[in-house]
């Protein structure tokens, strides 16, 4: 579909919700011109001094992620479908590391090491299970950090960035539908242009904390914390033949 006179629909969603999911494919179903979604296009590749940053990305995003958040892949099906054009708020996670200031980043792998040492240190302890906890805290945390920096900084945040991509797209016309999470949802208005029309803006279904959203949480809460487990004990059973002297 096409149409000269733009129309922005900025639909905010908790990652884990299958309502959301629902109400964005039906807003698909009804047309789109033009699709932003909240993640990235690529796959990144990770330089020798980026390894740290690889290992919290492999522990949040394989581990966590990929085990409770919803695949998104139907609304690029459905927007390609419709010969929309589907755009990505990141070309690879490694934007969050590189819009990032070097004493955040610094501050991030400090944080990082201390309590990845601090997680080995309560396995090795024979507190296996706290430990896999605090592995993914190890991960957690520094992401936080960069993200939040990313998100809050004067000019250039984040939700800044998704504005300008909205305002790119509507200027070409059309229905313009961008999915990102409901903090970006909230905020992404206020940046931007004037000459737009006024944004739709959607909130979730319901709130992250509420009896929908943590039944829906129960099942793939339960397989990561299996894999985390799993995963940390193959890590700790590592370090310790690493550390025992050969005889």
């Amino acid at each position: 579909m096409s149409d000269t006179r733009a129309e922005i629909i900025i639909k905010g969603e908790i990652h884990t919700s299958n309502a959301d999911l629902e109400e964005e494919r039906e807003i698909l179903v009804e047309g789109v011109d033009h699709l932003i979604l909240e993640g990235q296009a690529d796959e990144a590749e990770y330089s020798l001094t980026q390894q740290w940053y690889g290992w919290i990305m492999l522990i949040f995003q394989y581990l966590f992620a990929r085990q409770i958040y919803l695949d998104h892949s139907i609304l690029g099906d459905l927007a390609d479908a419709q010969g929309a054009e589907t755009e990505y708020t990141r070309e690879t996670d490694l934007d969050i590391l590189q819009n990032s200031h070097l004493l955040v980043q610094m501050f991030a792998v400090g944080l990082f090491f201390v309590i990845l040492t601090y997680s080995l240190y309560v396995g090795i302890d024979g507190r296996v299970l706290q430990g896999s906890g605090w592995l993914f805290v190890s991960s957690l945390l520094p992401l936080l950090v960069l993200r939040v920096h990313e998100s809050r900084r004067s000019e250039g945040g984040r939700d800044e960035m998704i504005a300008e991509q909205i305002t790119e797209a509507a200027r070409e016309g059309g229905r313009v539908v961008a999915v990102v999470g409901n903090e970006h949802a909230k905020n992404i208005p206020d940046y931007l242009s004037d000459d737009l029309p006024e944004p739709d803006v959607r909130p979730p279904k319901y709130p992250f904390l509420s009896i929908p959203s943590l039944k829906e949480l129960l099942y793939p809460g339960f397989v990561f914390f299996s894999v985390l487990y799993i995963f940390y004990t193959v890590l700790l059973t590592y370090v310790q033949i690493l550390h025992t002297p050969f005889t």
